[in-house]
This record gives C-alpha cells, sequence and structure tokens, in this order.
C-alpha cells in the first residue's frame, strides 16, 4: 500500500470509529475520497496552523515521509497540490461514465429470510443469494469473515467483515487500523473458496454535519473566525469554514450496487473442497475498494434493516 492510499485508509478509518461511537446502532455510510479532495481543496487554500491541522488530520505525515527529505513551506504546499491532483485524475477514473459498478452477485435468485440483527429480536430482510468462487478470510481473534466482492469490471470491490461466534462488532472496530486491515485482507488470509453468499438488500441515504467530528480529529482553527487561516484563498479577514456537509448514497438490491457522494506477481490459489456459508445476519461492516490504488471509495456500517 503506497503512501497516499494509507493515509487514506487511516483517514477513512479514523472516521469510521468517530461516526461509530456517536451512533451506536446505527447506520453509516460515507465517502473518505470524497471528504478527502474536499479537505484537501481546503488545505490549498489554508495556511499556519490550521494547514498544520488539517495535514495531521489527512495524515499527511504518510506523503511527506514518503519523499525521504524535509520539506520547506512552498514545497509542503506543492505536495498538497499534487496530492490533490493525484485525487483528481483518481476520481476520474473511477467514474468513467464506461465503467460497470455492478456487483457480480447482482443476478441470481432473491428471497426472504427472518434475520436476527438485534439480540432477541428478528426482522423480516431481502436476502440475495449467490454461490461461487470469492476471496474469504477466516480471522480466528477476533472471530469473523472477510469477504470480497468484485465488481464485474473487478477494478472496485465490496469488501465486508463480518463478526462470527460470540465477537461483537464493537470488538472489529476497535482493533480495525491500516496495519490490521492490510492483514486482515491481506494474500496470506484471503483464500479462493467456494462460497455460499447470504447479504441482505439494503438501500442507505445518509447526510452528516461533519464539525464536530473533524474538530475532535484535530481541526479546530479552521472554523474558528479569529484562528482560521485561509489566506491562500482570499486576503479578506474573517474568513473561515463554517459547515461540513457530507451526504451519500448506496443501493445494494437485485440490480447490483449503486453508490453516489457528493463532497507484476503470480499467486498460487489453493483451491479448497469445501463450500463455506457466509451470512450476514447481524451487523457488519463494509467498505468498497479501488483495487488498483487500494483506496477506499466508499465505507459503512450496516446495523439496522
Amino acid at each position: 500500500m503506497d503512501s497516499l492510499s494509507a493515509a487514506g485508509v487511516e483517514f477513512c478509518l479514523d472516521v469510521l470509529k468517530e461516526l461509530n461511537s456517536s451512533s451506536a446502532g446505527e447506520n453509516i455510510f460515507f465517502s473518505p475520497l470524497s471528504l478527502l479532495y474536499a479537505l484537501y481543496m481546503i488545505l490549498l487554500g489554508a495556511g499556519g496552523n490550521s494547514a498544520e491541522q488539517i495535514k495531521k488530520v489527512l495524515h499527511f505525515n504518510h506523503i511527506a515521509e514518503a519523499s525521504k527529505s524535509e520539506f520547506t513551506d512552498s514545497l509542503k504546499c506543492s505536495q498538497a497540490g499534487r496530492t490533490h491532483s493525484d485525487f483528481g485524475v483518481l476520481i476520474s477514473q473511477i467514474n468513467q461514465p464506461d465503467s460497470n459498478s455492478t456487483l457480480s452477485i447482482a443476478n441470481r435468485l432473491y428471497g426472504t429470510k427472518n434475520v436476527a440483527f438485534h439480540q432477541g429480536k428478528s426482522v423480516l430482510v431481502e436476502m440475495m443469494y449467490q454461490t461461487g468462487m470469492f476471496k474469504l478470510a477466516v480471522i480466528e481473534r477476533p472471530q469473523m469473515q472477510v469477504l470480497e466482492l468484485p465488481y464485474v469490471n473487478k477494478r472496485l470491490s465490496m469488501i465486508i467483515l463480518l463478526p462470527t461466534g460470540t465477537t461483537k462488532l464493537e470488538q472489529i472496530a476497535k482493533q480495525l487500523n491500516v496495519r490490521m486491515f492490510e492483514k486482515w485482507t491481506g494474500p496470506s488470509n484471503m483464500v479462493e473458496r467456494e462460497v455460499e453468499v447470504h447479504l441482505p438488500r439494503f438501500k442507505l441515504d445518509v447526510q452528516y454535519e461533519l464539525n464536530s467530528l473533524l474538530k475532535s480529529l484535530g481541526m479546530t482553527d479552521i472554523f474558528n473566525k479569529h484562528k482560521a487561516d485561509l489566506s491562500g484563498m482570499s486576503s479578506a479577514e474573517g474568513l473561515y469554514l463554517s459547515k461540513v456537509i457530507h451526504k451519500s448514497y448506496v443501493d445494494v438490491n437485485e440490480e447490483g450496487t449503486e453508490a453516489a457522494a457528493a463532497t507484476g506477481a503470480n499467486i498460487a490459489v489453493k483451491r479448497l473442497p469445501i463450500r463455506y456459508q457466509f451470512t450476514a445476519n447481524k451487523p457488519f461492516l463494509f467498505l468498497i475498494r479501488d483495487n488498483p490504488s487500494k483506496m477506499i471509495v466508499f465505507c459503512g456500517k450496516f446495523a439496522s434493516p
């Protein structure tokens, strides 16, 4: 994972943990890539302590350290510009008009099942069903399954982290960081297997005001009329960031997955004869990843049908 994607994944997990702590039992969905792109736009016009706080929230140290040299302020600004440009290229590649964003599990038999999403409580949920060869990891500590569902063009994948046994989703969320995510989704754990997948249909349409979240991560001055430094945007005094609004939408159904947001080595695969069961009948985390860059495009928690 390169420095840009590592910084992006770390920021994604920071936001996920903050949202999860403030919305226990609720569904979560957001686009870290969209947020990163917007915040880099602000960084380009920020100066002084405001810029330093944004860089810290964005884990700019990952990108700066990759240069193997000390940056002057002007070079740091240039680095921010190059990084923002890289995000622009990445977004345009992901959003190509001819790209196919339909999940490969989208054309099979679907039915309904009673699924116990809350302890002692069952609700009627429409489930999708597919049997095929998928990359699946069976993690022992914490107990969970990690399933990768590739989109038709295989540029994007949906990765689902499903607790098993006595493990609760909060235990997984607590341990989730860049290093563990790489380990859980790495080739040593993700093995192509025959898997019977039961996944609920769900639609999430979520909007957040992220001022408090970004302040808790360390971006405080930019929201303060007297402390914000946006001198790179305008010489006017009193310029500050009033609100950060993020809206995202995902629809996972028999037609596929639709998501939107505004703001060289050969590996031998061992095919196992056992058909594994992957039944998402409890809250789970899911991420939509751009595979070439390893950037997380969308991230969420499905907790309540």
